[in-house]
């Protein structure tokens, strides 16, 4: 029995921190756009918002988006919290 090939992490340590510069570089813009809501970013431009999470997975995965491949979330408050997804 053949081993099975390695899987690489999604997203590479490349594209995690190209996504991380994203959030730092536009966070200020996107809090004035979309204050107190989940953000859905793919390829460096936002593609959806929701207050709600669940809606805007349910919206994602309609548009046959992969919530948990294709596209970051996170979520965007004046607030000291942050959740990142």
């Amino acid at each position: 029995m053949a081993a099975d090939a390695p899987v690489s992490p999604k997203p590479s340590l490349a594209e995690a921190a190209s996504i991380q510069a994203f959030w730092d570089k536009h966070y200020r813009e996107l809090l004035q756009e979309y204050p107190e809501q989940f953000v859905a970013v793919k390829d460096g431009k936002v593609i959806a918002a929701d207050s709600d999470l669940a809606t805007l997975v349910e919206e994602l995965r309609a548009r046959g988006i992969d919530v948990r491949t294709d596209v970051a979330i996170q979520f965007i408050s004046a607030g000291s919290a942050s959740l990142q997804l």
